[in-house]
């Protein structure tokens, strides 16, 4: 397929609220988006409220839809480029081609347009931007793009409809705020070919939230107003029955898809009290196939029995496989291993308990801990580095023979450019050059004399070439 991407990536803070308005054109007087939530922090101990604010500019106002997927895109041409740098090079071309719509002018100037208003917002999070680094919830305030260049095509064929060059002479630059965040990996993979394929807009904004969460454990239940409202992007006119009206596209094309589990609208929403809804999702156990093959390899058994070796009793056991993602309980396993085998004193009371607990809170692993995964990568990359090393030493190297050999042509040059009377005279007078040692060595001949006459000559012949003033015999 063309444009096709394998192992594309989402920023994790980008997936919890929406940045745009739905539809494909905002409101001519709709300058202002506001999201807030409130969550449990487990680091503090109590209930914090998040909010973000986005504004649009003047000229090109808020971004839609559209401008959302082109913002992943984005992400995904960095990826490309392994996140090395903020400034990203890419052809317009190249981008339309990745969010796979048409290549046409139309396209050509709806990127543009896309890119003018990312330039333009302003994103305030209010501790609602999760710092990796820090693990917690901090303020930011930053543009999406710093700046952007866009080359122009110089020429177009009849049935190009405004293809680029190929070079990749334009580029944008990413924020620094948002650039540390990938550079900490405060990023998830993302089913990129999944999410093009989605043709509502709702349906690609609850993918990308719920496939976010769904990485924690398989069933979620939210406030229906709080997630339309503030996980959606929905407008806050719409009462309970709007706001279920308006979602239900994008869950039947998302159930359709196989992303959600199918269930009746009675048993998706649940009535609290007038006017309030619970609505819940839950990932069909067909997608976690492949991870828990996964992680019954990495500890040689099933998730449950692997629990059960380590003292859960087996009611725990399957409850806890078949609610929390695999990664979660082989990473906290991998965690458990390790503070057990250093008799840590947090797991020695009650071992099989504290396993419990740090898989249903999902503990962050403690200060110093390495896992098998990132040893790995850092093995990688050290074995990169040393190839890189390697790799620059042989050039070096090979550098160091060609000027050498280049050198040793030019002297041979030098010397076989005189008549024999001429050459004879100019290498009595490199000989006279000699110091007292090297003197001595000519006397004694042999191998020794041999060298240093070469050695002598040679030195003659370059300051010649670098200065070369006629001589008197």
């Amino acid at each position: 397929m063309a444009g096709a991407l394998t192992e594309a990536k989402d920023e994790l803070n980008l997936a919890e609220f929406p940045l745009c308005v739905l539809g494909h054109r905002p409101r001519a007087d709709q300058r202002t988006l506001r999201f807030q939530d409130r969550i449990w922090d487990r680091k503090v101990g109590e209930h914090v409220i998040r909010q973000l604010t986005v504004t649009g500019s003047d000229a090109y106002g808020l971004p839609t839809a559209l401008d959302d997927e082109v913002l992943l895109g984005l992400v995904q041409l960095s990826r490309q480029h392994g996140f090395a740098a903020r400034k990203v090079p890419f052809t317009r071309y190249q981008l339309i081609r990745l969010l796979g719509w048409r290549d046409e002018s139309k396209s050509y100037e709806r990127v543009e347009t896309s890119l003018n208003r990312w330039t333009g917002v302003t994103l305030f999070y209010a501790n609602a931007w999760w710092h990796k680094l820090r693990q917690c919830w901090v303020d930011e305030k930053f543009h999406v793009l710093d700046n952007v260049r866009l080359q122009r095509a110089r020429d177009r064929g009849r049935g190009d409809a405004g293809r680029e060059d190929e070079r990749p002479l334009s580029y944008f630059v990413w924020n620094e705020v948002l650039f540390d965040s990938f550079r900490a990996g405060n990023l998830k993979s993302l089913d990129f070919e999944f999410f093009r394929s989605l043709k509502h807009p709702t349906a690609k904004r609850l993918y990308r939230f719920l496939d976010k969460r769904f990485y924690r454990r398989r069933r979620w239940e939210f406030g229906l107003k709080e997630l339309a409202w503030e996980h959606i992007g929905l407008a806050r006119s719409y009462d309970a029955a709007g706001l279920k009206r308006r979602l239900q596209p994008g869950i039947e094309e998302l159930e359709a898809k196989g992303f959600l589990h199918e269930v009746s609208c009675r048993q998706r929403y649940q009535r609290v009290c007038s006017g309030e809804w619970r609505v819940t999702f839950e990932r069909p156990d067909s997608r976690r196939t492949s991870e828990f093959a996964a992680v019954q390899a990495a500890c040689d058994g099933s998730v449950e029995e692997t629990l059960r070796v380590r003292g859960v009793g087996a009611r725990v056991a399957r409850r806890i496989a078949a609610d929390y993602p695999p990664e979660q309980v082989a990473g906290q396993i991998e965690v458990f291993d390790s503070l057990l085998a250093n008799r840590d004193s947090r797991v020695s009371r009650n071992p099989p308990g504290f396993l419990i607990r740090a898989i249903e809170e999902d503990y962050p692993p403690p200060e110093g801990f390495v896992s098998r995964a990132e040893k790995e990568r850092q093995a990688e990359v050290s074995a990169e580095r040393r190839q890189a090393l390697a790799k620059r030493q042989r050039k070096r190297a090979d550098q160091r023979v060609q000027q050498e050999e280049a050198e040793a042509t030019a002297i041979r040059a030098f010397w076989a450019a005189f008549p024999l009377e001429e050459r004879t005279w100019r290498e009595n007078e490199a000989l006279t050059q000699a110091t007292q040692l090297q003197r001595s060595l000519l006397a004694g001949g042999g191998r020794a004399a041999g060298v240093t006459r070469q050695l002598l000559l040679a030195n003659y012949a370059r300051r010649k070439m670098q200065d070369p003033k006629p001589s008197c015999p």
